[in-house]
């Protein structure tokens, strides 16, 4: 459980500095903000295989329930992003 721990710590840093840089970040061009929106995207696909686990998500909701919260948060916001993006597509 604690090398899953370590890895899925790893990956909530990452998903946290892309979401910093996407909220907050100057960006030269939208082509740099989707980017990061790419990146973002890839490395919250890597929480899959942990949060698929039932015992290791069991254990995750006793032993750090706030960073389920978040990585569930995170994955809200990229859903939201999703739908504005399919909304504008067919606007235009």
């Amino acid at each position: 459980m604690h090398e899953k721990y370590r890895r899925i710590t790893e990956i909530k840093a990452q998903t946290d500095e892309l979401l910093t840089q996407l909220s907050e970040g100057e960006h030269r061009s939208l082509d740099v903000w989707a980017n990061n929106l790419t990146h973002l995207k890839l490395a919250f696909g890597t929480f899959s295989p942990f949060m698929s686990d039932p015992v290791f998500l069991a254990w995750l909701k006793q032993h750090d329930a706030v960073m389920v919260s978040e990585i569930a948060m995170t994955g809200r916001a990229l859903m939201a992003l999703q739908n504005f993006f399919r909304v504008a597509s067919k606007q235009f």
